[in-house]
């Protein structure tokens, strides 16, 4: 039970630094500044604002269309800056779609798959990878 608790206690936590890093990072009409370098046409744009030894923190802004890397990804938090309709590619050629609210914090456990913007609308978050 106490381990829970400090689990649980941990994930809270994560979540206000998600919020409180949305803050940081968001411009003046709570919009997220657009990252720093050329962006690639079709791919997902990740800016990496922190990184130590408990915890990676990126912030992700993905256009109508775009996709991320094929790749395993870590347990994680998100914080939803701007929603938009999603769909997961796994390795295995399943899909599945998901809609990504703007506002939530959403934890997702470890996995292996690629993320797709479907919707008309840009997608925003910040995304804390637990170590």
């Amino acid at each position: 039970m106490a381990s829970e608790r400090v689990e649980l206690h941990r994930r809270e936590l994560l979540t206000l630094a998600l919020a409180g890093a949305s803050t940081l990072v968001s411009g003046p009409h709570g919009n997220v500044m657009a990252a720093d370098g050329e962006r690639k046409m079709g791919w997902t744009t990740v800016t990496r604002l922190l990184e130590n030894e408990q915890v990676a923190v990126v912030r992700m802004i993905s256009r109508p269309g775009d996709k991320g890397e094929m790749k395993q990804r870590p347990d994680r938090i998100l914080y939803i800056i701007r929603g938009a309709k999603v769909r997961f590619r796994h390795p295995d050629g399943k899909t599945e779609d998901a809609v990504w609210k703007t506002g939530d914090a959403v934890y997702q456990k470890a996995d292996h798959r690629q993320v797709e913007n479907v919707d008309t609308d840009d997608l925003e978050y910040v995304s804390v990878h637990i170590k």
